[in-house]
């Protein structure tokens, strides 16, 4: 019984944690999930993530808003290596952090 729960443990875990393949059918991630990842990687590396807007199109990603004059730099870097992310148009205004 045990190995059986266990068994069924790992298969929601695994289902769960899966990676979706979307694609538009030339390979690249289609727009949508793209800009859903962005979000997702925003979410973790800024401090107010909901202050940039996000658009996609073709793997050309552009971001516009505001962001933290020390958060830009290693977003611009995460969001390069995104799977997907063609080029990155970063209109983002830094400013200095609150305290």
């Amino acid at each position: 019984m045990r190995l059986l729960l266990f068994a069924a443990v790992v298969g929601l875990a695994a289902y769960a944690l899966r990676q979706p393949r979307r694609t538009n059918g030339t390979g690249a991630v289609a727009d949508d999930v793209l800009v859903t990842h962005v979000r997702l990687k925003l979410d973790e590396l800024l401090e107010h993530p909901g202050s940039v807007n996000i658009e996609a199109h073709d793997g050309v990603v552009c971001l516009t808003g505001p962001v933290a004059d020390r958060e830009l730099r290693p977003l611009k870097r995460a969001l390069r290596r995104m799977a997907g992310v063609r080029s990155l148009d970063c209109r983002l205004t830094p400013h200095a952090a609150t305290a």
